[in-house]
């Protein structure tokens, strides 16, 4: 079989802004990483990168180096520190193998090998908690590899919050950010940063400038205090205006969680939203994190009263899928 390494163009990583220029998995620029020193812990962290191409080779290889393994209370071991693999169009691609590590993953590389029937686009979810330092795939000879099918919607997803944006206790293509970029075929920037995300005004400049269809705009979690959300949620979102006067911001509190500072909390999320719209900003939309689980009882959805599972990943998804449809957000 011959190998390919991310030299060829054919070879596309999503997921990480500017990729093409800058060569490294880290998902901050290095100004706003100098500024906020803090996200260094969580900047190369693969929450919602991707690897996709198309190849008509029967047989597939995927190998990603990794730089170290990482361990999450609510995930099993392997969960965290494996890559799944998708056959077929984005949408409606289908789970064929997990790329995962020989002997406790001693050599901090996992592999995976796969069967593909005809010309198909392959997506690779990477793991989103360690840190990815190479990539190659495998085809056999006299196959074909060419660019991934273009997404149907032109500009990516961007998400901006706490660690359950990061994909945190859910599988990365289960998460509600990787489940929203497939359902609506689009390429997604997950700035998820577990405990990291605070409201920072660099942060704010930043995903400002990024084009993209919809902004994604929740941190409610990783306020350390009600004083501190109060201080930065407007503010930030502000900031951002400042740079991106028009794309669609979907604004939440935290999913389900009960806790008494749970009102006051979503009090000042809706505050920033009704002096947007006072403001005659159209274009931002407000959902209450507590109606995010639906109709399903809240106790299934959850890890840990806090982390959705898949199952409360997945309700997310659907909730914010019917919000985009019946407010028209994407036409």
């Amino acid at each position: 079989m011959n190998k390919y390494d991310l030299s060829n163009e054919n070879l596309k990583i999503e997921g990480i802004y500017d990729f093409e220029n800058h060569k490294t998995f880290c998902r901050y620029p290095e100004y706003v990483l100098k500024a906020q020193p803090r996200l260094y812990e969580v900047c190369k962290k693969c929450a919602g990168v991707r690897l996709r191409f198309r190849t008509d080779s029967k047989k597939i290889g995927v190998e990603l180096h990794l730089a170290n393994q990482c361990i999450d209370v609510g995930m099993s071991y392997v969960q965290v520190n494996t890559a799944f693999a998708f056959v077929g169009p984005y949408t409606s691609s289908k789970y064929v193998s997990m790329a995962t590590g020989k002997e406790a993953y001693k050599d901090n590389i996992i592999r995976s090998e796969f069967s593909n029937d005809g010309m198909n686009d392959i997506t690779v979810f990477f793991p989103q908690l360690p840190s990815v330092e190479d990539v190659f795939i495998y085809l056999e000879d006299n196959s074909s590899l060419e660019s991934p099918t273009p997404h149907k919607i032109e500009l990516p997803f961007v998400f901006y919050g706490s660690s359950i944006t990061q994909q945190g206790h859910a599988s990365a293509f289960v998460s509600y950010t990787s489940l929203l970029s497939r359902f609506f075929d689009a390429d997604l920037y997950n700035f998820g940063a577990s405990g990291n995300a605070q409201g920072e005004p660099e942060m704010a400049e930043y995903l400002g400038k990024i084009n993209k269809s919809i902004f994604f705009y929740d941190y409610d979690h990783n306020a350390p205090t009600i004083e501190h959300l109060k201080n930065t949620h407007e503010s930030f979102f502000r900031r951002f205006r400042e740079f991106d006067p028009d794309t669609p911001v979907i604004m939440t509190s935290r999913p389900a969680d009960d806790t008494p500072q749970t009102a006051e909390r979503v009090e000042i999320v809706r505050a920033t939203y009704e002096n947007a719209l006072q403001g005659g900003d159209k274009n931002v939309y407000f959902v209450d994190g507590r109606t995010l689980f639906g109709d399903v009882d809240p106790s299934l959805c959850t890890t840990d009263r806090t982390h959705p599972n898949a199952l409360g990943h997945y309700m997310m998804a659907k909730s914010l899928e019917k919000l985009i449809h019946e407010e028209k957000i994407l036409l």
